[in-house]
């Protein structure tokens, strides 16, 4: 998942997690700033990341880091 914005402030979200690692609690989860900004609103959306493309590694193990481009 790539959170671009949230309706929370600051592109803040909360993520359950218990079906991959156990836990109950929710895990925070705050979108990249330059993001934030180039999502504000649906169209925002549309317009900024229509030709986008996402690179990275598939799938893992690795519950906790993301390494990718968009």
């Amino acid at each position: 998942m790539i959170l671009l914005n949230s309706d929370l402030p600051k592109g803040v979200c909360y993520v359950e997690t218990k079906n991959l690692d156990g836990e109950t609690n929710l895990k925070f989860k705050q979108a990249d700033k330059n993001f934030v900004k180039m999502a504000e609103t649906e169209h925002d959306v549309l317009t900024n990341f229509n030709n986008s493309e996402i690179d990275c590694k598939p799938p893992n193990e690795f519950l906790y880091e993301f390494d990718g481009n968009i």
